[in-house]
């Protein structure tokens, strides 16, 4: 079953990254991807930029509207994913708990859907 996790920030779990403790943090990911590549669990992810960067589109009584940041005003924000291939959600939930960002935010971890859309 392949699943993404969703890794959430806020700007004091961001500071982790960029203090004094950066560098621990990086290699404990840099050790964790090598793992998840080794077994061929992995199948992709990325960090994503600041949320000041984000725009929003959404049509409002027919007509398209652009607003500057993220969808929802909230703490967190969507920080980044990765993309792994699992047995059980279980093995994908003890990745997510093993990312360093799961002692600062919360992380999710969802199914993707199949094609024939049995998820839903």
């Amino acid at each position: 079953m392949k699943y993404m996790i969703l890794i959430y920030d806020n700007a004091h779990s961001r500071e982790h990254f960029l203090g004094e403790d950066g560098a621990g943090l990086m290699a404990e990911i840099d050790t964790i991807m090598k793992e998840l590549t080794e077994s061929g669990e992995f199948l992709g992810g990325e960090a994503l930029g600041d949320p000041s960067h984000t725009k929003t589109i959404a049509l409002q009584a027919g007509v398209p509207v652009v607003t500057d940041g993220p969808l929802a005003e909230a703490k967190e924000h969507f920080g980044g994913y990765l993309m792994v291939e699992c047995e059980t959600p279980e093995r994908a939930a003890e990745i997510a708990l093993r990312w360093p960002s799961a002692r600062f935010t919360p992380l999710e971890v969802r199914p993707l859907m199949s094609p024939d859309g049995a998820e839903m």
